[in-house]
This record gives C-alpha cells, sequence and structure tokens, in this order.
C-alpha cells in the first residue's frame, strides 16, 4: 500500500485546519500546527511532503520571516503559502525565499488538491534527479583510468574525442588491462539525465543455436519453452552501448547473424514480422590480433570492418610501470585501507615485475596484502612469494635483504624439487602411489609436478 503524502497546515484559524483536511481527505494525510514554533518542533520529529503556510498568523508577516527557518529544517519540503493576503509585492516575497505556490484561503476544493498535486510531483522529479547525479557520480568514481604516464593521457585524450561518436570500437590490449573499464568510460546519459544503458556480452557464451533468440529476442509462443515475450540484447541497448567481450572468442555462425544488424541498426525478434529500429553502439574488446584471425579465416572480415571504426590500444602494464605507485593508492582507497603503505623497496620490486596479469593483477596483489598483512607498511618480504622470487632474480639492484630473500625462496623451491624428483622415480612415475607415500593431495601434486617438469599427464597419456 502506497503512503499518502503527508501535509502540515501552519495557520491560526482551526476552520481552515478542518476546510482543507476535508478537501484533501483520501488523498493526503493532514496535521495541524497553529503557529511556526509549533511547526518546527513537529517538522523535527516527522518530515513532511507539503506545508501549507499562512502569512499573518501571530504577526502580520510570521509565515513569511519563518520560510527560511523551514527550508534549513527540510530543504525538500514544498511550501505552498495558503493566505488571505493577496498583495503582489507580499506573494512575490514568498516565492523569493523558496514558497513552491500560492494559494488564497477562499480557494475551491480542485484548486488545492491541483496545487498539492503539482508541487508533489516537482519534489518528486527534483528528488529523482538528485539519486540520478548521485548514481552518475558514482558509476563515475567506479570507472577510473588511474595514471598520470604520457601513454595514459593519450588515451584519455582519445577516449574524450570518441566518446562524442556514434560509431562502433574496438579496444584492444592484453588480459587484464582493464578494456571493459574503458569501455564503460565510453557511456553516455539519457536526456534526461540517466546512464545511458551498458549491455555486456561474453561472447564466449553466445550458441549458436540459441544466439538469435539472445540477441534478437523472441515473442511468446516462437519456440518450445517461449512462455513470454523477451527482449534481446541489442533491444536492452537501445539508446547506449552493447559491449560484447573478447569479441574474438564468437564463433564463426554467431558472427555471421550479427552483420546485418551492425549494417541496418534493426532487428526482428524470433516469431514476429515487425521490423524494430534501433539506435546503438557496439563496443568490442580482444586480446588478440583480429586482422591476423582473419587472415587464417578465423574471423569475418565484413565484420571486423564494421566493428573497427574507431580503435583504442591500451598499453601493458609493464609498459607504464611509473603509474603502480598511483595504481596500488587506488586499489588501497578501494579496500578501505586508508592508513597502509607501500615501503619503497616493494614499490621498487613491483616496478620490476613484468605484470603478465597487468593491472587485475596488480589488484589482485594489494587485495592479497592487505588482507595478509599485520602492520602498516607492506615490505617486500610481505609480497606473494611469486612476486618475491620474480622481482629479486630480475632486479639486482635491490638491497641485500631481497637478495636474502630471494636465496631463501630459491633454496626451498629447489628442495622442493628435489625431493619430488627423487620420490616420483622411486615410485616409477605412478602418481597415485606418490600422493599416499607424499600424503599429499593428488591435484596439487599434479600441479607441483607440472611447475618443475617433471609429469606432464597429457604426455603420460600418449606414451600409454
Amino acid at each position: 500500500m502506497n503512503r499518502l503524502p503527508q501535509i502540515l497546515i501552519c495557520d491560526d484559524d482551526s476552520l481552515l485546519h478542518l476546510g482543507v483536511k476535508h478537501a484533501l481527505k483520501g488523498h493526503c494525510e493532514c496535521r495541524s500546527a497553529y503557529n511556526t514554533d509549533e511547526a518546527l518542533l513537529i517538522l523535527k520529529k516527522q518530515p513532511a511532503d507539503v506545508l501549507l503556510l499562512d502569512i499573518q498568523i501571530r504577526t502580520p508577516l510570521e509565515g513569511l520571516e519563518a520560510i527560511a527557518k523551514f527550508r534549513e529544517t527540510d530543504a525538500d519540503m514544498a511550501i505552498v503559502m495558503l493566505s488571505g493576503v493577496v498583495d503582489y509585492q507580499v506573494v512575490r516575497d514568498a516565492m523569493k525565499l523558496g514558497a513552491r505556490d500560492y494559494i488564497s484561503k477562499d480557494f475551491e476544493k480542485g484548486d488545492l488538491l491541483h496545487s498539492i498535486t503539482r508541487v508533489l510531483e516537482h519534489r518528486r522529479l527534483l528528488q529523482q534527479r538528485q539519486r540520478q547525479n548521485y548514481e552518475l557520480a558514482a558509476e563515475q568514481q567506479k570507472q577510473v583510468l588511474v595514471g598520470e604516464n604520457s601513454s595514459v593521457q593519450a588515451l584519455r585524450r582519445t577516449i574524450e574525442r570518441i566518446r562524442q561518436s556514434p560509431a562502433n570500437v574496438v579496444i584492444t590490449g592484453e588480459t587484464g588491462t582493464g578494456k571493459e573499464v574503458i569501455a564503460r568510460l565510453l557511456r553516455g546519459t539519457l536526456p534526461d539525465g540517466t546512464l545511458a544503458p551498458f549491455i555486456s556480452v561474453d561472447s564466449s557464451t553466445i550458441q549458436s543455436s540459441t544466439a538469435e533468440s539472445l540477441l534478437f529476442g523472441h515473442e511468446k509462443g516462437a519456440f518450445t519453452g517461449a512462455d513470454r515475450t523477451t527482449k534481446g540484447l541489442f533491444e536492452e541497448a537501445h539508446g547506449g552501448i552493447i559491449y560484447f567481450d573478447e569479441i574474438a572468442n564468437m564463433s564463426p555462425e554467431v558472427q555471421v547473424k550479427l552483420l546485418r544488424v551492425l549494417q541496418e541498426k534493426e532487428v526482428t525478434r524470433l516469431g514476429s514480422s515487425r521490423v524494430m529500429q534501433l539506435d546503438f553502439r557496439v563496443v568490442c574488446a580482444t586480446n588478440r590480433n583480429l586482422e591476423e584471425m582473419v587472415e587464417k579465416g578465423l574471423f569475418k572480415d565484413d565484420l571486423l570492418q564494421r566493428i573497427s571504426v574507431l580503435p583504442i590500444h591500451i598499453p601493458p602494464l609493464r609498459e607504464r610501470n611509473d603509474d603502480i605507485p598511483l595504481l596500488v593508492a587506488h586499489f588501497l582507497r578501494k579496500t578501505g585501507e586508508k592508513g597502509l603503505s607501500f615501503s619503497p623497496e616493494a614499490l621498487h620490486a613491483l616496478k620490476t615485475y613484468k605484470w603478465p596479469g597487468n593491472v587485475r593483477e596488480l589488484g589482485n596483489m594489494v587485495a592479497y596484502v592487505t588482507a595478509m598483512i599485520d602492520g602498516t607498511t607492506v615490505e617486500l618480504a610481505d609480497l606473494p612469494p611469486k612476486f618475491r622470487d620474480t622481482i629479486c632474480s630480475d632486479a639486482p639492484g635491490l638491497p641485500n635483504t631481497a637478495a636474502r630473500a630471494t636465496s631463501f625462496y630459491a633454496r626451498v623451491a629447489q628442495y622442493e624439487e628435489t625431493i619430488l624428483r627423487e620420490e616420483y622415480h622411486r615410485a616409477d612415475g605412478n602418481v597415485s602411489r606418490l600422493a599416499l607415500s607424499l600424503a599429499m593431495d593428488r591435484s596439487h601434486l599434479y600441479t607441483k609436478l607440472r611447475e618443475y617438469g617433471i609429469h606432464d599427464k597429457r604426455e603420460t597419456s600418449k606414451t600409454r
């Protein structure tokens, strides 16, 4: 059940209170106050949607002089002046001070209800716009391109130019570079101020047998199990962006189905003959070379020509390692660890690492450290072992403490490998028997054996 609008009447005439409550009965819930001091006390305990305020109460301008106090108490509350004073100057002053409407006390029932409805609608629209602005700001804060490297600055300029264009975009970059973040930065707003749609699709999950239903939608009864009409992804993206993640993983059969819709910007639901004209922008992402795939016959040249109008390339993290301190600070803020910092040695080590997983790997590393560390400063020894081993072996300029750490972990790994090789030969390559003798989980043992190149499950199966 919807809540009725809350109306507070502030007037010294008890008969007026009765008349207003009768006029608004069934439409609003009314409360009474007989002076502005009483009204302020009531509002502090229970807010109102609309305040009906007289001008002349205990003094000739009591209501007018109290408008600022009411707005300070609740800036969202709509104030409607309900008074016998019809002097133009007084009416103008009331509106300038923040009143939303002005009604004479000899009102008709319909006029009062119409005014209340109008100011409530205006208040709803204001609140909706505030929510939209908040959501827009929150979304923009989530999608941040962090860095001051020259390549990142150039990328920002490219994004700003491309955002103004309706043309399709292909974003290229290694795994973990943040391709979807860039895609979301291209997202615009609708005329009403809300965020434009952004429909994200994992290209590898689109099966050719269900592609048309998924992409274009279907009518009720179009096929067995179609118990209701369903919009397709392109229809959901109308007015915004449809984002195909890792487009290179899309099967050739599905690629063919995209050609016409990208060219004509129109779809027809399964089971329908009605053609729907749509307005959407296609943004694709890939970590592979689509032109090479075209040459090998793995990707449709026609599709590449349609999607690759505006290219964006994201550099890998190893090519902008001077941004690592900024990225670390960004991820620390996201985790809420305000008092945590990385030592100069740890940051130097992070800059030396090659980051095959790019920004995503860095974010995971920061999450690991914040969960595991006890102090407030992340030292080199606090980094995950794989970082310590790889970083220190590639960074001869690190302090002696780093070299000692490398020696320790390298010697532990060497000792582990020696044990596994000896026991593997004793077990004649039988991994099940080896797992029992070492009291190790079999899957973990397989991982270790492959890591040291001792056993390859596929090669073993071939020889047998």
